[in-house]
């Protein structure tokens, strides 16, 4: 077997890695993750905490000027509302053994494999991150009066009008502007996913030529998860499904410092020594239209000794989230069913 320290070469590894990081997640494929210019330098300024700026969207039903000739009419124009949300970086880093790189470097191109798996590893951590803050954001919503994100149909006892279909589904999205309809993310329990099948809704879609086609409900991506997407036990289960619109999260993600670092200690193994290879990332996946609350004496993504970044445990938590936006300009929704 090649040895790791013989081969390893950084600089070649990031030449097979793609550009834009997030381009494997689930959630960049469905548009639910965007990405801007102004997003970069958030990550790579060093600060734990940062302000992610947005725009809201002309109304369009509000009547437009009529023009005349009359010199003395002068038209007001329209004010344009902004505003920005408060987040935090998450700053990760993760380490791999030779050991557990052997099915890569007894392969032809071991950098190459190599330059995947990573890419696919930051891109899950990332589509978990999301996956962690969605069950913040249903977590909070269900603390606010009338719970504006949240459509419930289940009941107590499960009965025929209280499982999920697709009148369920339409019920749900209608409740999102029609801008975040027809299109994005959805995130359901495998028997939910499992039901859509028997019912032939789910269509495969290719997204790109490198990446294999994805299952699709009305239009949107499927992701399956256990996480938090079942209430209960038994034939009255509850089922939280998670409706996303396009751009339903600010994301993005850059290289940590000393990226793809290799590490060999001496006295670890009773002496016999480890080859480490260390990967780290800098990365920002922040719910549009909601701000991070959230103390840094709250935090426990770290140590004992230190935490600079939100756990999942801390992302799920629905004291740290507060939504800034009306819930109408929120392109996230949670719906609730029977099986």
């Amino acid at each position: 077997m090649q040895d790791l320290r013989a081969i390893f070469n950084p600089d070649v590894i990031k030449t097979f890695q793609v550009k834009q990081p997030l381009e494997k997640a689930k959630f960049w494929q469905s548009g639910a993750f965007t990405s801007d210019t102004t997003l970069r330098p958030l990550l790579t300024s060093g600060s734990k905490t940062f302000q992610v700026p947005y725009i809201n969207p002309i109304d369009a039903d509000l009547e437009a000027n009529y023009s005349n000739t009359i010199f003395t009419d002068i038209a007001m124009p329209r004010e344009i509302s902004a505003g920005a949300t408060s987040g935090r970086a998450a700053y990760l880093n993760e380490g791999f053994l030779e050991s557990s790189l052997q099915r890569f470097l007894l392969q032809k191109s071991p950098l190459q494999l190599m330059a995947g798996m990573i890419d696919d590893y930051w891109a899950k951590q990332a589509d978990n991150r999301a996956i962690a803050t969605l069950i913040g954001l249903r977590n909070y919503d269900q603390g606010q009066s009338g719970k504006p994100l949240t459509t419930d149909i289940s009941k107590a006892t499960a009965d025929a009008g209280s499982g999920f279909d697709v009148n369920a589904f339409i019920d749900a999205e209608g409740t999102l502007d029609e801008a975040y309809q027809g299109g994005g993310l959805m995130i359901v329990h495998p028997l939910i996913a499992t039901k859509m099948r028997k019912q032939q809704l789910i269509e495969k879609l290719a997204t790109t030529d490198n990446l294999p086609p994805v299952e699709t409900y009305n239009g949107r991506q499927i992701i399956t998860s256990k996480r938090a997407t079942m209430i209960g036990k038994g034939a009255n289960a509850k089922f939280v499904t998670y409706l996303l619109g396009r751009g339903a999260f600010a994301a993005d993600m850059v290289r940590g410092n000393n990226d793809l670092e290799l590490e060999r200690t001496a006295a670890t193994g009773n002496g016999s020594g480890h080859t480490t290879m260390w990967t780290r990332r800098n990365m920002l996946i922040h719910p549009q239209g909601f701000s991070f609350i959230a103390k840094d004496n709250q935090l426990t993504g770290g140590t004992k000794n230190e935490a600079l970044s939100a756990s999942w445990e801390d992302l799920t938590n629905k004291d740290y989230w507060q939504l800034d936006e009306i819930p109408e300009r929120v392109a996230i929704r949670f719906l609730i069913t029977n099986l």
